[in-house]
């Protein structure tokens, strides 16, 4: 079953990055032909091309270097949720035949292109969508707050605040590392200015004692707590900083929290350990959280045999 989602996922990297490069490619030959259309056979004469007509090709052309630049955008930065360990087969196969070209000489009046590449792969109108196109690749993964502390004051800047009551009236009793981790919980999503909390967030707060279950739990079964906290900031970092005006815990959270309070008492546990949230967690493979534990090989049924081997969290 693993092979089979490696395989699915190789052949998404592999069509997303054909999509990427073929909406790319378009858009490069568009502009170069509506440059040559514009200008004629012969430049130095009046162009044949009405005023109206002009207009709607130029405005065709921003259309096309926008939807070329959101491809890249939207297609390479969410690969990662279809592709998972393959998201930089997508980053590579798209950037590689950009940067090669983009090295490639411009093409000479009278000249052949260099390999044989058609005229639209060497004009100045197509380089510029693909120099855009790999800017917006690498680029936008940066986040000028981090880079340049400061750089934005606080007073113009809104941090919303968690409640301090949007943790209380959980089902169940937890274990004292358990309510440490949902404190822990709301001070990742403050840290990253959020006003809600969600199952990215709450794995965060796991992962903050290193004496909790949970974290003894990834321990044991190979995985790197702290390698999955850099790349869980990472995926929370891309996104950049939403605020939708809502406060508190997500619902797919609390449903986390609902379905750990089961776990616990299914297995004739008093209290909600940090171990039953993380098991939860793994009950949600479609978001970030889930995906990355998944992709680590952090499966439900071997947190559950190690939980079983550990016994309860302390009280």
């Amino acid at each position: 079953m693993q092979e089979r989602n490696l395989y699915w996922q190789g052949v998404s990297a592999l069509l997303i990055s054909l999509i990427v490069l073929a909406v790319v490619a378009t858009a490069a030959w568009f502009t170069h032909r509506v440059d040559s259309v514009l200008l004629g056979s012969s430049p130095p004469l009046q162009s044949g091309v009405t005023f109206f007509n002009s207009f709607m090709l130029t405005l065709l052309s921003a259309v096309a270097a926008i939807v070329s630049g959101a491809t890249v955008l939207v297609g390479v930065k969410q690969a990662k949720y279809f592709t998972r360990q393959f998201a930089w087969l997508v980053y590579l196969a798209v950037a590689v035949p950009f940067v090669v070209l983009l090295l490639t000489p411009l093409q000479r009046g009278g000249y052949d292109g260099f390999f044989g590449l058609p005229s639209w792969m060497l004009a100045a109108e197509g380089r510029a969508i693909m120099g855009v196109a790999l800017g917006a690749l690498f680029l936008g993964t940066i986040d000028l707050r981090r880079c340049v502390p400061g750089l934005i004051l606080e007073s113009a800047r809104p941090v919303p605040r968690v409640p301090a009551t949007a943790v209380r009236g959980l089902p169940g009793r937890f274990t004292p590392n358990a309510w440490r981790a949902l404190s822990f919980m709301q001070e990742e999503a403050q840290r990253f200015e959020h006003a809600y909390m969600g199952t990215e967030h709450l794995l965060l707060g796991l992962l903050r004692d290193s004496r909790s279950q949970a974290t003894r739990v990834l321990i044991n079964l190979g995985a790197d707590p702290a390698s999955i906290k850099t790349q869980l900031e990472g995926v929370i970092s891309r996104r950049g900083s939403l605020f939708t005006g809502a406060t508190g815990m997500t619902r797919r959270c609390q449903k986390i929290i609902e379905s750990a309070a089961r776990m616990a008492r299914s297995s004739g546990q008093r209290t909600v350990g940090t171990g039953h949230l993380l098991q939860a967690l793994l009950e949600t493979p479609d978001d970030a959280a889930g995906q990355l534990l998944d992709g680590l090989g952090v499966s439900m049924n071997r947190v559950e045999a190690e939980l079983r081997h550990l016994g309860p969290e302390s009280e």
